[in-house]
């Protein structure tokens, strides 16, 4: 060749900061960090902004059958919000930064909004099995609370929940709380929740279910006493196990009584801060549940609360232990 020819690299993208996306306003967060890093302007901003709502009055005809493309300011205000959420949806979907970007900006807003509620129809079909594994996992013993939310709170929130026009809303509220309650609305927020209930359900599961029914029993018996409402029935399992594991390493129970208690308290009480969050990690780390990491964040939440309870000499106020004059079932 006469001639030398020369590579001329392509040019180079800026890569979207994944770390930087709101899943809960995930359209949005993806526009400003695409501006962040030039790969829009702020003019193609503001055009994929107009875009967006724009398309609100062939949602709002949509919802009226035809008979009026404009509705009070609030009617219009869930319509654009129920839209936005359909959009997210979709551009969460591809699991990929970049394409999501490629299709806001290459594809329109109807495509967009229903592909998006194809998308929330998935995680639909994603949480009638999340509840069918719910309830074969279900806590034996457990509150009204917990079985009604199972038995009647889902199924109504899944029934009475509209894609089109109220995607970003929540019939209503699960009456069970979780140790960790999701964010966000929408049928996205069920599916976080039911997925967070079935890592309570099965956390409990590690360990023998007549223990399990006596901390729950315990528990409930207790709250009743003191005219509180009992919350969350996995967290005093999950503080049982840490204890027991740190009286019985390697022993996989949670049912303690009251001496174990009182053992426990008085092993601790001249430990120091620090040491009780290294000798409670510890305990933590050797309990046998899998998806640990939605255990570690509750436990680390629980974990000040503990120590704390330790160097008041109040841990019997927060661990649920079999009184004296119980019988506690034998331990194999």
């Amino acid at each position: 060749m006469n001639e030398i020819e020369q590579y001329v690299p392509e040019e180079r993208k800026t890569p979207i900061d994944t770390s930087r996306l709101l899943r809960s306003e995930y359209t949005f967060s993806l526009i400003r960090e695409a501006v962040r890093v030039g790969r829009l302007t702020e003019e193609d901003s503001l055009a994929i902004n107009a875009k967006l709502y724009d398309h609100l009055r062939a949602v709002t005809e949509e919802y009226t059958d035809g008979k009026s493309s404009s509705l009070p300011t609030e009617e219009m205000n869930e319509l654009y919000l129920s839209l936005i959420y359909n959009v997210d949806a979709y551009l969460i979907s591809l699991n990929d930064a970049e394409k999501a970007l490629d299709a806001l900006q290459k594809m329109s807003v109807t495509l967009l909004y229903d592909n998006g509620g194809n998308a929330l129809k998935r995680v639909q079909t994603d949480c009638a099995a999340l509840l069918f594994n719910v309830k074969k996992s279900r806590l034996i013993g457990a509150t009204e609370a917990y079985n009604r939310t199972i038995d009647e709170d889902i199924r109504a929130f899944l029934k009475e929940y509209h894609i089109r026009f109220g995607a970003h809303k929540s019939p209503l509220t699960p009456r069970y709380r979780l140790a960790i309650m999701p964010g966000g609305g929408g049928v996205v927020r069920i599916k976080r929740y039911l997925t967070n209930l079935l890592y309570e359900n099965a956390f409990c599961s590690c360990y023998a279910s007549d223990e399990v029914i006596g901390v729950v029993s315990y528990e409930v018996m207790r709250s009743r006493e003191l005219g509180r409402d009992i919350g969350n029935l996995y967290v005093p399992v999950m503080l049982c196990a840490v204890v027991c594991q740190f009286l019985m390493p390697g022993y996989h129970h949670v049912l303690l009584s009251e001496e174990d208690v009182n053992e426990a308290a008085e092993q601790l009480s001249e430990y120091s801060p620090d040491e009780l969050r290294e000798v409670f990690t510890g305990a933590f780390n050797r309990l046998p549940a899998d998806n640990m990491f939605y255990h570690q964040k509750v436990f680390a939440e629980q974990l000040p609360k503990l120590i704390h309870a330790v160097k008041h000499g109040q841990l019997k106020t927060m661990i649920a232990y079999l009184p004296n004059n119980s019988k506690k079932p034998p331990r194999k």
